[in-house]
């Protein structure tokens, strides 16, 4: 399920690639499903056409969803892609650690932000982490 926040900090693009990919990830949309048609999707949301556009081709860069012109866009079965994308998150996501711990932040403040994301608290993360990134 897609969890879209109009109102919130994250462009609207973002939030659906990560939403999908996140979908991907866990297993919720399998090799060769169909995703929602663009049209579908930005009723839904009542967003923008071109948005969710922007979200798919960014997705199919990524190599987690493929386009068959007319027939709309699949999840990729291929594993590589997934896993290239979760060991370049996981990158990145040593290099903000690093960065936060030279910074001074705790342990115990990664873990507490870490079970915030993993709960579904994504949004308060965000206007936390720049709050902490500009004190830095």
């Amino acid at each position: 399920m897609l969890n879209i926040r109009l109102e919130g900090k994250l462009p609207i693009y973002e939030q659906l690639y990560n939403g999908i990919s996140r979908l991907i990830f866990s297993g919720e949309l399998e090799p060769d499903e169909r995703l929602p048609a663009v049209r579908e999707v930005a009723k839904q949301f009542g967003i923008n056409p071109n948005t969710v556009q922007k979200s798919y081709s960014q997705l199919e860069q990524a190599g987690l969803i493929y386009s068959i012109p007319a027939k709309g866009s699949y999840v990729s079965g291929g594993g590589d892609a997934a896993e290239a994308v979760r060991k370049e998150a996981v990158r990145k996501a040593g290099r903000e650690l690093r960065s936060a711990y030279d910074a001074g932040v705790s342990l115990a403040e990664i873990e507490s932000l870490a079970r915030k994301i993993w709960s579904g608290e994504a949004g308060e993360i965000r206007e936390t982490g720049e709050r902490t990134g500009g004190n830095q």
